[in-house]
């Protein structure tokens, strides 16, 4: 039922219409009960009448304004609900759709991630298998030239066992003696034949043409350090009367490097026997001139060995060593840049001689004095 009908009550604009004419005259009825009434009291009737429905006309508008206020404002708090659960419905479908579709990539990341590290790991795995193969490889190639390099020394080896003693020791003796004797012209040096007893150097140091002393040599190149070396080069020195002697050899003592005293005889390297008889040479001529005695002659000998042996001597002969390599060096840096400039000036000379012939040649043709050659160019 609509507000309309529930609040409806009879109207009426004008009173109903009067009934046929009566008898009576000037009378009017009532609507209502249908009684004969005056028509001033009619016309009373019907103005209160008249007020009071627009009274209860206005009464009845108010309460049908207020009711559909009243019914507005419910209806729109409801649509507001209705609207405010529509909208919260549609953005918990969009919220879930969205975390349904940040699952999804996340997941789908996820996939690619461990598609990737397991992509990774393999290619990691291939190439620690390659870098594998490769090191075998090389250590295989390593080994295989190794035991070349080995199966090369056993047989040099063989091939050195083999020989004589004399054919071993015959290459560094006479090195030496020529090393001596270009370093000390003025000096009585001498070889001692093979088969004949003695060192196999003998150095009699001359100063202002006279013998100060002797120095004797024994060149050894062995496999192996024997010490019968020693006695033997003591006594060749012992019956050569000799101040000093040296033991050049490739093999030293146990313990010993580069320069040792054992039994009174020095064993040197073959790189510090040079230096140490230039030391020990000057030592005989100044001995000698200062006609010392045998005492102390032994004392300065004995000094001069400790010094020799000392690690001073060694700091010294380790200077000596590394600036004589680097003068060698030097000179054959020197020797290639003299031979790029020698080249250079050959090339120079032979353009120039080229010349020289294609001027001849032309001359020659001009002139007419003989037959002209053809120049050569390798002239």
């Amino acid at each position: 039922m609509s507000l309309l009908q529930r609040h409806a009550v009879p109207v009426f604009d004008h009173p109903p219409e009067p009934h046929d004419a009566s008898p009576h005259a000037g009378e009017e009825r009532c609507p209502w009960c249908d009684q004969e009434i005056p028509h001033e009291k009619f016309s009373a009737i019907r103005d209160r009448i008249a007020e009071k429905e627009r009274a209860q006309h206005a009464e009845m508008t108010a309460r049908l304004k207020e009711d559909f206020a009243r019914e507005k404002a419910a209806l729109a708090a409801q649509m507001q609900e209705q609207f405010k659960a529509a909208a919260e419905a549609q953005m918990a479908a969009r919220l879930q759709a969205a975390e349904a579709e940040i699952t999804a990539r996340l997941k789908a990341a996820d996939e690619a991630r461990l598609a990737a590290e397991t992509a990774l790991a393999q290619q990691r795995e291939a190439l620690q298998q390659e870098k594998t193969a490769a090191v075998q490889a090389e250590q295989l190639k390593a080994y295989e030239e190794r035991q070349k390099l080995q199966q090369k020394l056993e047989l040099l080896q063989k091939q050195i066992e083999n020989k004589t003693a004399q054919e071993i020791g015959e290459g560094p003796e006479a090195d030496l003696f020529e090393v001596l004797r270009g370093a000390f012209e003025g000096d009585r040096i001498r070889r001692v034949a093979k088969g004949l007893q003695g060192a196999d150097v003998i150095h009699e140091v001359v100063r202002n043409g006279q013998v100060c002393g002797k120095i004797v040599y024994d060149s050894k190149s062995r496999n192996a350090w024997k010490n019968e070396f020693v006695s033997k080069l003591r006594a060749d020195q012992l019956a050569e009367r000799a101040e000093h002697a040296i033991l050049s050899c490739n093999k030293l003592p146990q313990g010993a490097q580069q320069i040792h005293v054992q039994e009174g005889v020095i064993i040197a390297h073959p790189q510090r026997v040079l230096v140490l008889a230039q030391i020990l040479r000057r030592h005989v001529i100044e001995t000698h001139e200062l006609r010392v005695g045998n005492e102390q002659r032994d004392e300065k000998t004995a000094e001069l060995y400790a010094f020799i042996t000392s690690d001073r001597c060694k700091q010294l002969f380790e200077q000596i060593t590394l600036q004589t390599q680097r003068m060698l060096e030097l000179e054959a840096a020197e020797e290639r840049a003299h031979r790029v400039t020698w080249e250079r000036r050959g090339k120079l000379i032979r353009s120039v001689q080229k010349v020289h012939n294609d001027l001849c040649f032309e001359i020659e043709r001009v002139i007419g004095t003989g037959e002209a050659e053809t120049p050569n160019d390798d002239a």
